[in-house]
């Protein structure tokens, strides 16, 4: 009972403090890549925190299954270097005897991750599509960055804004570029503002500027000044949601032939089975030479992690594109790597158990 309750509260701080490196490693890296898309006017700036929130938890699954990897490998090595498993082994507490403690930390961690798999993410990815779909079915003035230029769905504007003050909903030296029949139109003016009216009718409005309109590869153009200049500015209508099969739950998974949903169910339960799988594997893994101090374990370890990743995205392609029956691709590469930690078992054990000359 000690030797369970000790192992387990030590797994236990291990992991959560490798989950909560992981989670920092990831919101900062999606971070930095959501503000490059708001930079580039791929995403709108209100929308940088949602899409952050939907996108980590779309990646949480993966992560939880990498913190009970390094978790437990990190804690066991440790009581390698520590001469702490000697110990325990000398007291009886053979290398099969760590599979119950590790597994009662991986096991409630499997099943948090088949409930986000099979509920949390689909809804995740769902209302971040709709949030993506209400952006697009905005005005294209709504999108405006900074610094950049930015050209409407519709190809026939193009609009360039040096400063924008959300709160108070005004730009500052505006360039705007409007092709219509044939002919192009430049304006430029000093400021600007964004108008609804009570109708639902939306302007953008110009302040102290100036319009060129002309046809291309001719000399004459108008030129007028103005003190306000309104424009009316229409929402594009969304574009219609492809039925994707990361949105569908673990229901419609199951109750589908469709290959890219079959792909998509045997990357949602090989999750949790690699969850375990993992945990099992980095018992023989965290094996560390207390006189060399050092393991080769370890670089075993992260080269077996690539190798199971790999395999299950293999078996998703192979599945969809129907080289393989659907039961095959989802037990086969757990179906290796269970082999794989079986004979690490073995191996260890076979070590321990031979007699010495």
């Amino acid at each position: 009972m000690l030797f369970s309750k000790t192992l387990l509260r030590e797994l236990t701080l291990t992991t959560a403090a490798t989950l909560t490196v992981l989670v920092a490693i990831a919101l900062v890296t999606l971070f930095v890549r959501l503000l490059g898309s708001a930079a580039e006017g791929d995403v709108a700036n209100e929308a940088v925190t949602t899409f952050l929130i939907f996108t980590l938890m779309h990646f949480l699954p993966v992560l939880l299954s990498v913190a009970v990897f390094v978790g437990v490998l990190m804690s066991l090595s440790r009581m390698w270097r520590d001469h702490e498993m000697v110990i325990w082994m000398n007291l009886g507490q053979g290398l099969l005897r760590w599979i119950p403690p590790v597994l009662g930390l991986a096991l409630p961690i499997a099943v948090l991750t088949a409930l986000l798999t099979s509920l949390v993410i689909p809804w995740a990815n769902s209302k971040k599509d709709e949030y993506r779909h209400e952006l697009q079915s905005r005005n294209d003035v709504a999108a405006l960055v900074p610094g950049v230029f930015a050209e409407t769905r519709d190809g026939t504007r193009v609009f360039y804004v040096e400063g924008l003050n959300p709160l108070t909903d005004t730009i500052k030296h505006v360039f705007l570029q409007v092709q219509d029949k044939g002919k192009i139109g430049i304006i430029v003016a000093s400021s600007g503002r964004r108008e609804q009216k009570p109708d639902g009718t939306r302007y953008l409005v110009l302040q102290d500027g100036r319009r060129y309109e002309g046809m291309p590869g001719q000399a004459q153009y108008n030129i007028a000044s103005f003190r306000h200049y309104a424009m009316r500015i229409d929402p594009l209508p969304p574009q219609p949601r492809a039925d994707s099969a990361n949105n569908a739950y673990l229901g419609e998974l199951l109750r589908s032939d469709r290959p890219d949903y079959l792909g998509e169910l045997s990357w949602r339960i090989g999750l949790p089975l690699s969850t375990l799988v993992l945990a099992l594997l980095a018992i023989p893994l965290s094996f560390v030479n207390p006189r060399a101090r050092r393991s080769y374990g370890l670089l075993m370890a992260g080269l077996l992690f690539f190798i199971y990743n790999n395999l299950m995205s293999v078996a998703q392609v192979w599945i969809e594109e129907g080289r393989v029956l659907p039961w095959i691709g989802i037990l086969l590469p757990h179906l290796i790597m269970l082999g794989a930690a079986a004979w690490l078992f073995y191996y260890r054990t076979r070590l321990k158990s031979a007699p010495r000359p």
